[in-house]
């Protein structure tokens, strides 16, 4: 099964005894993505994004708390929002703009970089986040647990989280959007 994300689930599991044995990142995998995400964003005349490490540890963190859990959704384990997590990790500190975006997708079967970009591509929302103007810098974490439990069902599942963002520093024109804008997409 495969399933990609760009808004808020409620009421999946969220129980320690959803926790799989293992969890295995796949590096290899993040920059295949990462690479065919760029490729698809200079097909479309937009400027590749760059690897940023804060937006990185974001995504790990949240691929690993939805394995661990047993939940596929944009809100976090604890039930905050998923700017309130990103802003963690990627803060708006010191910038003029700020803006920070994330796609989810989940599979319970094999799992190669095109797959999950042409699922993402087949979704009008995710699609729109892909090829969003905005964006500077992304971070991918691919995490695949051998069985995963509460919406995972106990089937081994990958788990692939991208998160984008955009600060600007004090310099920045005053035509730039509004400030803070965080974008969640299903």
């Amino acid at each position: 099964m495969l399933l990609a994300t760009v808004a808020s689930v409620t009421g999946q599991a969220r129980t320690a005894d959803a926790a799989p044995t293992s969890l295995v990142p796949a590096p290899t995998l993040d920059q295949a993505i990462m690479t065919l995400l760029n490729e698809t964003r200079a097909q479309h005349g937009l400027r590749a994004l760059a690897l940023s490490r804060a937006l990185e540890s974001a995504a790990v963190s949240h691929s690993r708390a939805m394995l661990q859990y047993g939940f596929f959704a944009h809100e976090s384990s604890d039930g905050s929002q998923f700017a309130a997590r990103l802003k963690r990790f990627y803060s708006p500190a010191g910038y003029t703009y700020w803006s920070a975006g994330e796609n989810l997708l989940y599979d319970t079967g094999a799992l190669d970089a095109g797959t999950a970009i042409q699922a993402w591509l087949a979704s009008p929302e995710h699609r729109r986040n892909m090829l969003d103007p905005t964006w500077r810098e992304v971070g991918i974490a691919s995490v695949y647990a051998p069985s995963a439990g509460g919406t995972f069902g106990g089937q081994p599942t990958w788990v692939v989280t991208m998160d984008f963002g955009a600060r600007i520093g004090p310099g920045a024109a005053a035509s730039k959007p509004t400030p803070s804008r965080a974008l969640a997409t299903r």
